[in-house]
């Protein structure tokens, strides 16, 4: 079954599309946003979470290294729905499998044993064609690149970010996001985030921050890089990623092949509802999307969950009880499983480099004080990838990350598999 668009709405003015479907999940899912209660201190277009339109000018402001990539939201960027792009190639097919040119000049070591790598030794500015491919396939080996000390600017982010990305298309633009001041780069988004933006409980759970990068696009992002260059004074402020794949593999047969059956529907709705409601101009419809609920990464043959908490709304063609279940079963274990996740300090010149269709990342909102110490900003690019598919593109079969490289190791898969299915008697033991 191939990903379809379910519905759209034009902007700027965002109420829950007609046909009964829901731009959030809750019991309020089916009303307007008018209609919904609110907190009687919030005002109307209140989101702690959205840079504000306009903010006065502080004695810090004057003196900011960047204000010139600091976010500004253009009214005057409107661009047509997304067309599928098809036959998409991943640069990380290209690579040497040994990754010889890249790690020549590197140093890689494993952050943990199943999600994340750190290199150091490169600027990924200066990286050769060779170099570039075979990150990509590290990426998806590996779901979260690290490199730190990097001297980048916004004309070579976006240069090294447009190499991974489908001709017809390279990088992602965000339908309603903050983009450079200097409006060279209107792909770039800019992640900003300072004193005047005091984090709220009251908007989002820490589950619902989880998300796979505008997954409701019919191509969604695949290898996405996020360069930091103002970090918090006190810390804080970091990225947790989950691996998709481990979640996959954590799951018994029987809730594989099951998982492998479904499909989810992500919707961009939400999303959208919330800029306007904070009144950002809406540069694209907003487009709910049907994908598989299980897909191969075409670079490694590894099948991996894609449903997330902020963009997933419901299983296709099954109860809403089982939707519900099955969706907070999956992501149960994607935020409270050490073996899946991965935590990434940022400092002043990282970038951290991942692929969207393998893992969930949630900022953390830790680092925030009533003046200009907490402030965080980063630029982020996202190539433009694949659509969604349970099987390689030749037709044939995923495999499980974890089991493949166990065969490759020379263990006896089928009988752990059957160990597995042995209850373990006694207690627990630290």
């Amino acid at each position: 079954m191939a990903p379809s668009a379910l519905s759209s709405s034009p902007p700027p003015a965002y109420k829950t599309p007609p046909n009964g479907i829901a731009g959030t999940v809750g019991k309020f899912a089916a009303a307007s946003l008018d209609e919904r209660p609110r907190a009687k201190f919030l005002p109307k277009d209140f989101n702690p979470y959205h840079n504000p339109l306009e903010v006065t000018e502080t004695e810090a402001d004057a003196v900011y290294p960047y204000p010139h990539l600091k976010p500004c939201f253009p009214d005057d960027i409107n661009t047509a729905p997304y067309t599928p792009i098809h036959n998409f190639v991943d640069r990380g097919t290209h690579a040497d499998p040994q990754m010889r040119s890249l790690l020549a000049d590197a140093k890689l070591q494993h952050l943990t044993v199943n999600i994340g790598s750190e290199l150091s030794g490169l600027q990924v500015k200066s990286l050769t064609p060779a170099q570039r491919d075979e990150l990509a396939l590290l990426v998806a080996q590996r779901c979260v690149v690290v490199l730190r000390d990097q001297d980048l600017t916004p004309d070579e982010l976006v240069e090294f970010g447009r190499y991974f990305g489908a001709p017809e298309r390279p990088l992602h633009q965000h339908p309603s996001s903050g983009v450079p001041r200097t409006r060279k780069h209107d792909d770039v988004h800019v992640v900003w985030h300072d004193e005047n933006m005091k984090p709220s409980d009251l908007a989002y759970t820490a589950t619902e921050l989880y998300h796979s990068d505008v997954s409701f696009e019919l191509n969604p992002p695949g290898l996405t890089a996020l360069y930091n260059i103002t970090n918090p004074v006190h810390g804080g402020g970091d990225t947790l990623f989950s691996s998709g794949y481990g979640l996959y593999d954590a799951l018994s047969e029987p809730m594989r092949a099951y998982c492998e059956s479904l499909y989810a529907v992500h919707s961009g709705v939400a999303q959208a509802e919330g800029a306007s409601k904070a009144g950002l101009h809406l540069r694209r419809p907003a487009i709910e999307t049907v994908h598989p609920l299980v897909r191969t990464n075409p670079v490694t043959g590894w099948k991996s969950i894609y449903a997330n908490p902020a963009f997933t709304t419901r299983i296709e063609g099954v109860p809403r009880a089982e939707s519900e279940m099955i969706l907070a079963h999956l992501y149960g274990l994607m935020t409270t499983s050490p073996q899946l996740t991965l935590r990434v300090r940022w400092e002043k010149g990282t970038i951290a480099i991942w692929n969207n269709a393998t893992c969930n990342h949630s900022a953390t909102y830790d680092h925030w004080r009533p003046d200009p110490s907490c402030r965080r900003h980063a630029l982020r690019v996202a190539a433009t990838a694949e659509i969604p598919s349970l099987t390689l593109p030749d037709g044939s079969e995923g495999r499980s990350r974890q089991e493949d490289i166990w065969e490759e190791q020379g263990l006896d898969v089928a009988g752990m598999k059957e160990r597995a299915k042995q209850r373990p008697t006694g207690g627990f033991k630290d």
